[in-house]
């Protein structure tokens, strides 16, 4: 089992202010937000399970459902592990160095992850309006696809936004500024 370890250096999340409180309480909602799909994901396949052990009758398209489902729960922890700066990190190699230069890396990190998830971000609002007007449903419960997908956009957008953050706030550090 794999454990959290504070990494040496590492700045502590302090009270935010101003776009990081935002930010924070933003992503913080979200992450809940998730939390509360996967507890109804819950009940859901529960019900499921016991309606086709106990009554022959399943909830139809669990399968569909949990996916759906699944994708925007798990969506919705991303921005707040980016405003924490959890995400995972192999300090292996970069232990010997210094906090500026890891600070340094960190920033090259956060500015990828920006980067990548704008361009994730834009390529799922274009691919909700594609969904849209071809009309493409899912297989068995005839659930527009345009309906989940669109609900990927908010975490996605607001991952965006945590990771331009947090390269403003890393590049800061590598240069000696408090962030």
């Amino acid at each position: 089992m794999a454990e959290y370890v504070e990494r040496a250096g590492a700045r502590p999340v302090s009270p935010a202010r101003g776009v990081a409180r935002v930010l924070e309480r933003a992503a913080t909602w979200l992450a809940m937000s998730g939390g509360l799909v996967f507890c109804l994901l819950i009940v859901m396949s529960i019900v499921s399970i016991v309606g086709r052990k106990l009554f022959a009758s399943p909830v139809q398209g669990d399968v569909e459902l949990m996916q759906m489902g699944a994708a925007v729960g798990a969506a919705a922890f991303l921005p707040i592990c980016e405003m924490h700066d959890n995400h995972i990190k192999v300090d292996a190699l970069t232990s010997w160095m210094s906090a500026a230069a890891r600070a340094a890396l960190d920033t090259l990190a956060h500015l990828m992850l920006t980067v990548a998830t704008a361009a994730i971000t834009w390529r799922t609002v274009m691919a909700v309006n594609d969904a849209m007007s071809y009309g493409e449903v899912s297989t068995l419960l005839s659930v527009p696809v345009w309906q989940p997908v669109a609900l990927l956009v908010p975490s996605f957008a607001l991952l965006t936004l945590c990771a331009l953050y947090q390269t403003v706030r890393s590049a800061a550090s590598a240069m000696g500024r408090s962030s």
